[in-house]
């Protein structure tokens, strides 16, 4: 898939002030996962495969006030507010680049693959 139909599948599942639900660095930042809230049921997922840089940027001068792992769905602060997906070559290769901005967070992933799609959110994986 193009980095233009990837940023048209995001844009159409209407990403804007979406609660954050989950995100997840795994493998050595091999896979990122970020899920958000669409419904009280579903959720949508974006899975960055083959990743190659994960910058995960929390703002300073924000106070969480408590511990983000203690706290219930309701009560996290994060909220997608813009996704840009481009493209960048470097090193001999080409990877795609994803700008998430979820103030107080930003988060920016390089990586060959992004799969985007509706979850359940009651079934577990």
């Amino acid at each position: 898939m193009n980095v233009q139909k990837i940023q048209k599948l995001i844009d159409e599942y209407y990403y804007w002030d979406s609660r954050a639900l989950e995100l997840e660095c795994n493998y050595f930042s091999d896979e990122v996962i970020l899920v958000y809230e669409d419904t009280k049921e579903k959720g949508i997922k974006y899975e960055f495969l083959e990743c190659y840089r994960t910058l995960i940027d929390h703002d300073k001068t924000y106070d969480k006030l408590r511990k983000v792992k203690d706290m219930s769905f309701g009560q996290i602060p994060y909220f997608l507010q813009d996704v840009t997906v481009g493209e960048v070559f470097e090193g001999g290769n080409t990877f795609y680049t994803c700008k998430i901005n979820m103030w107080p967070l930003n988060v920016e992933v390089w990586c060959k693959k992004i799969n985007v799609y509706k979850i359940n959110l009651n079934e577990t994986d």
